[in-house]
């Protein structure tokens, strides 16, 4: 086997060795990123608090309204 072939294929299979790892390594970092849902549950809890907040102030001077 000539120098530049074994040189190739040492570096696939540390390419593919890495890539095994990574692979590995990301359903655990999947833990930690926030998912879209979230975004979605935090605009409804803002829309849920400038609803109560305009009901707050309806009820405090209700001729305003």
């Amino acid at each position: 086997m000539t120098r530049s072939r074994a040189f190739n294929r040492f570096h696939r299979f540390t390419a593919k060795k890495r890539r095994l790892s990574l692979r590995a390594a990301v359903p655990n970092l999947q833990d930690d990123v926030p998912s879209g849902n979230e975004a979605v549950n935090h605009r409804e809890e803002l829309h849920q608090r400038a609803w109560q907040k305009d009901l707050m102030l309806e009820l405090i001077d209700p001729e305003e309204a």
